[in-house]
């Protein structure tokens, strides 16, 4: 069978003298590994575009019950220029292909994520400045699309609505497992250990209204906010995604979140 889709270059390996192996998230397939046989001797036929965070138009020749699919065709949907030019921008972007590789599995379709992802690498890509904002909401937003959409605008044990100003408690616990947020009347005790700030409280409200990623570009964070922020998703993607392990960016992502 002959699939056409768009398709984002996750990860890619050298195989023998002349092909290549490529792992890609597809519109229309979800996750799917491919081949590309003799792409040196034929650059021509994938236009230069299997590389890694490579938005790209692919034809595959794929056959059923097979996990490596042979790739035909390859050619750039639309060049993320930036990426490359700053750490910060490579950081951001490489931590969103990353944690998508982790947490899904091949050939399970999903294009609303697909779109999820490819407008947060736009979004990454074109930023003037708060790079690591649409990764933030990325995976705020990655979370809903796995069903497991953090509950921050009411209590969850009393679903009282959490104001996060100077009213309100200077920090909130949280219920990782469940995604939710304790008012102060409410909270457990022992939960000190994990808790979050009115500032990152009123941070996730923020990024879950916003509408798509190019938005959470124009929303600056202090190095503190930013920090607690990116620990807060990770602890719930922990939670919820069994054996997920920090990627190979999230060190850098890191020490970008505290300068």
């Amino acid at each position: 069978m002959i699939v056409k889709t768009d398709a984002v270059v996750l990860r890619t390996m050298k195989y023998r003298e002349s092909s290549r192996i490529a792992t890609l998230y597809t519109r229309d397939s979800g996750k799917m590994s491919v081949i590309a046989k003799g792409i040196r001797e034929h650059a021509s036929r994938f236009g230069g575009s299997l590389d890694v965070l490579a938005y790209v138009s692919v034809v595959v020749y794929r056959k059923e019950h097979r996990d490596l699919q042979l790739l035909t065709r390859c050619d750039m949907k639309k060049p993320f220029r930036h990426l490359s030019e700053e750490i910060d921008r490579m950081a951001a972007a490489l931590a969103a292909i990353e944690l998508l590789d982790a947490v899904t599995h091949a050939a399970e379709e999903n294009a609303p994520l697909f779109t999820l992802l490819v407008e947060t690498l736009d979004a990454i890509d074109s930023a003037a400045r708060n790079v690591v904002s649409p990764l933030l909401f990325f995976e705020l937003h990655l979370l809903a699309a796995l069903g497991y959409r953090p509950n921050v605008a009411a209590c969850f044990r009393c679903g009282a609505p959490l104001e996060a100003d100077d009213a309100g408690p200077a920090r909130y616990a949280l219920n990782s497992g469940s995604g939710g947020l304790y008012c102060d009347g409410c909270a457990p005790e022992g939960a000190a250990a994990e808790t979050v700030s009115a500032g990152t409280l009123r941070s996730l409200q923020h990024l879950q209204g916003l509408g798509a990623p190019h938005d959470a570009a124009r929303v600056a964070l202090s190095p503190r906010i930013r920090e607690e922020v990116s620990w807060t998703l990770r602890r719930l993607l922990q939670c919820h995604v069994e054996g997920l392990r920090p990627s190979k960016s999230e060190a850098v992502f890191a020490a970008l979140a505290q300068s």
